[in-house]
């Protein structure tokens, strides 16, 4: 497993000819299975990001991402089958009956198979009367406690109630 946010600092090395080719900035999530389908590639005010299948990583470790050819890069048009969503960092957390729990801190994703296995919520945390908030206490749920991935990330009823490592 490797937390989100340490996947998108990688450069990606193209092992077929020795070249890094550019970094990940970016994820594509299939909100319905709750998998990283692509990792956006490249990509600034001038040109478009390529993106790479998730499948198609060799393999991602904390100094790089390797793929075995740039051919393996793909439009983001290959994904429009999908309920996509992006960085889960930042969308509020509810539960199934409306509880606001706070806010997605981070996520962790297994490497061998894109699938997210947990997320990181932070409590939110008025600060100075409420003129500014802060992310307070952290704790993780699981996957098989996350019902929805979207705008907001909605939970479980019982997570509220159960203390969740």
């Amino acid at each position: 497993m490797m937390r989100a946010e340490d996947i998108l600092k990688l450069k990606v090395m193209d092992i077929g000819s020795g070249t890094t080719i550019g970094s990940a900035t970016g994820i594509l999530i299939d909100a319905d299975k709750k998998h990283v389908v692509a990792l956006q590639i490249g990509g600034s005010l001038l040109s478009c990001p390529d993106y790479l299948p998730f499948e198609s990583i060799k393999s991602i470790d904390n100094d790089v991402l390797t793929i075995s050819s740039s051919k393996v890069l793909v439009d983001q048009e290959e994904f429009k089958t999908f309920r996509l969503v992006g960085n889960l960092n930042g969308r509020k957390v509810f539960t199934e009956d409306g509880k606001d729990l706070g806010t997605v801190h981070g996520f962790d994703v297994d490497t061998r198979n894109g699938d997210i296995t947990f997320i990181t919520v932070a409590l939110d945390k008025a600060m100075m009367g409420g003129l500014w908030r802060s992310a307070g206490e952290r704790f993780d749920i699981p996957r098989n406690l996350i019902s929805t991935l979207g705008d907001s990330v909605v939970v479980d009823s019982s997570v509220p109630n159960k203390k969740v490592e």
